[in-house]
């Protein structure tokens, strides 16, 4: 079975029955083995705080913004045992995950959320969503959005790419929080075929994969970045979606969601240009 060889990466509650609970977050989803980031070098970066109703547990994360008003995660984060969430909080230009008084920082309610049509949980196809902020948020130093790929390399696999990975994910298994600082790591993007040969030829269609001996992502980084840079410019080409069963410290792929198969979709739903 698909399940017993994949793991989420991850949203926490419906995967793990763990809490989040501020500082004492019990996740179940860090970039392992990741370097702290410089303080807002990732300013479109993310965390994602979710609920089924009012007193349901919490999920914890990480996501992109893409403009003013609209930002992208995982599908499978919206998700609670089968059930929508309908309670979503943004925290946007975080660097320390619990410093509530960080400067930059802004924390915005989610309006709506819009899951991929054709998302399935079962195989994690289409592991995509869109959510639309309760506010427009001000474009500033440490809150801007990432560009989309571009019209021109939309059909590039990217593959020998360095691509760089981050979130506040926990940093090997087992590990009981979430990093309290955003983390990043480079990994290497590999080809579909030989990411697919790693996973028992189990991947859906619209995937890319970053590789790296010491691990990638890990439970709690679930929702956030992949990025390759242009023109000195970071291109979202990756949305986390899940790791090995095997773990997040083994050298197995990490899977992410391919950004540029899904830019008609993103468009028609945020009215967020694609540029060529």
């Amino acid at each position: 079975m698909f399940s017993t060889l994949i793991l989420w990466s991850l949203f926490v509650i419906s995967a793990s029955g763990s809490k989040c609970d501020g500082a004492n977050c019990n996740v179940n989803s860090r970039i392992v083995q990741g370097q702290i980031s410089e303080q807002n070098v990732r300013p479109y970066q993310i965390a994602l705080y979710s609920r089924v109703g009012t007193t349901g547990e919490l999920g914890f994360c990480g996501g992109s913004l893409l403009s003013q008003e609209w930002l992208v995660t995982a599908a499978h984060c919206c998700f609670h045992n089968g059930d929508q969430v309908d309670h979503v909080q943004a925290i946007l230009g975080a660097h320390s995950l619990y410093d509530r008084y960080e400067n930059g920082r802004r924390v915005l309610n989610v309006a709506e959320v819009v899951v991929h049509p054709a998302y399935d949980a079962s195989t994690f196809a289409n592991d995509i969503a869109l959510l639309r902020l309760a506010n427009v948020v001000q474009i500033t130093d440490t809150v801007q959005p990432v560009q989309l790929p571009y019209r021109s390399i939309a059909t590039h696999n990217f593959a020998g790419f360095a691509a760089t990975v981050s979130g506040w994910g926990i940093a090997a298994d087992g590990a009981p929080y979430v990093s309290p600082l955003l983390r990043q790591k480079q990994m290497t993007v590999i080809t579909d075929p030989l990411c697919n040969r790693s996973l028992f030829n189990q991947l859906t269609e619209h995937v890319i994969c970053g590789s790296h001996e010491s691990g990638g992502t890990c439970k709690g980084d679930n929702g956030g970045p992949m990025t390759i840079v242009q023109n000195e410019i970071d291109i979202l080409v990756g949305v986390a979606s899940f790791v090995s069963a095997n773990g997040c410290n083994t050298n197995m792929p990490s899977v992410f969601t391919r950004v540029q198969r899904y830019l008609d979709w993103i468009s028609e739903v945020t009215g967020v240009p694609i540029l060529d």
